[in-house]
């Protein structure tokens, strides 16, 4: 399947929701209309009432995609206390609850690629699993029951409010579209679905493991770890190392930023350029974030010309685009005054640039992050003006 098929699939995915709640709510209006509402039509009320219920449907479809997917992330936190997992993060949209030092903290920041994200600390392995099937289907649970639940509501309510379908019978379509398609075991257009990771979780040992891994390395990194200080064994990646793996391809992304972390450049270069070759089906939100840093990891290597032109083919259109998409990460602003400042030459822009990194870190959530951007940041600094006096010599 080529890119523009996948790319149209996931569009149609995740649309889905809106779709179905809209079809629903539109049998709805043609129900009432052509069964119910006669002697409205005769007396040329049925466009007010259309229009009434169109603008019902309508706000129900925001509001439940909104109410599902808080109670989505709601599913997995309530599943994973039970399962013995402890809090780290919840967010929505880009309002992000954080535990840090004991305490809750409120921050703004998107998660690429994510609506809403709970994410915590799982419990330590017993033999040779740990508990995660409740807590991916959570969320998923979740949705189902509060679909059940609304139209519970309709069923009771329709015979005395006549307007009951056009509020309940939408957020509850979208509701069961959202749990089903957590829960049922899929993966289209490079998207995993929750069902989908607990089979894969169950099926295959090395993805288990790995994926407590990638929970607990997301756990301490949020209270304010270094990614370079996570144990060095969790990061070797053997010849037999599947990279088109989610979950495995999601630590080994992890890797690439505790070698830049450590300023292991050729390292982290070496396991980027692997993720991209052995894992060219991985998810495209994954080859993005691998792409931001081997462009970097270009830009700051020795000054030549097949390093020029190896950046000019990695800074595409689509990666520019993404790069913008991201304007709450620090890596991606610390990336653009790398471009700017060592390939473009241009101070102003750089100076713009640098500008909103550090009113990014004022706000940034993840602290030890922070003080590693701040690091790479002053390494472009000194790499600018060496080859500032390399310019004046030779010219």
């Amino acid at each position: 399947m080529n890119k523009q098929k996948k790319k149209a699939k996931v569009t149609l995915i995740t649309l889905l929701p809106y779709i179905i709640g809209a079809v629903i709510g539109l049998l709805i209006v043609f129900i009432r209309r052509h069964f119910y509402e006669t002697e409205a039509a005769a007396s040329g009320a049925s466009f007010a009432l259309d229009m009434f219920a169109l603008f019902a449907i309508f706000l129900s479809i925001v509001l439940g995609f909104i109410l599902h997917i808080v109670l989505h992330e709601t599913g997995h936190l309530i599943a994973g206390y039970l399962s013995g997992y402890k809090f780290v993060s919840f967010s929505v949209g880009s309002i992000i609850i954080i535990k840090q030092n004991g305490k809750l903290k409120i921050k703004r920041f998107a998660i690429a690629g994510a609506a809403g994200q709970c994410l915590m600390a799982p419990p330590e392995p017993i033999g040779n699993t740990y508990p995660f099937t409740l807590y991916y289907l959570g969320g998923g649970l979740m949705n189902l029951m509060t679909s059940g639940l609304l139209f519970t509501l309709y069923l009771f309510l329709w015979d005395v409010f006549p307007y009951a379908g056009y509020i309940f019978i939408p957020a509850f379509g979208v509701g069961l579209i959202i749990g089903l398609m957590n829960l049922l075991p899929l993966q289209i257009g490079g998207l995993v679905t929750d069902g989908r990771i607990v089979v894969s979780l169950k099926r295959n040992e090395q993805d288990w493991q790995a994926h407590w891994l990638l929970l607990t390395a997301n756990a301490r990194i949020t209270s304010g770890e270094r990614v370079k200080n996570l144990p060095e064994e969790w990061f070797n990646f053997s010849e037999s190392y599947d990279f088109n793996d989610v979950i495995l391809a999601n630590l080994a992304t992890i890797g690439v930023s505790r070698f830049i972390d450590a300023h292991n450049f050729c390292a982290a270069k070496k396991l980027a350029v692997e993720i991209l070759s052995k894992g060219d089906q991985v998810i495209e939100l994954l080859k993005n974030e691998t792409r931001c840093e081997l462009l970097f990891l270009e830009i700051v290597g020795e000054p030549s010309q097949a390093r020029k032109d190896e950046i000019e083919r990695l800074f595409t259109p689509a990666l520019e685009k993404y790069i913008k998409a991201s304007k709450t990460h620090l890596s991606k602003h610390r990336l653009m005054y790398a471009y700017e400042k060592l390939v473009l030459f241009d101070d102003e822009k750089s100076k713009k640039t640098l500008a909103v990194f550090n009113k990014v870190c004022l706000v940034y959530p993840y602290t030890g992050d922070r003080e590693s951007e701040q690091e790479l940041i002053s390494i472009i600094d000194n790499l600018a003006i060496e080859r500032c006096n390399e310019r004046d010599i030779t010219a």
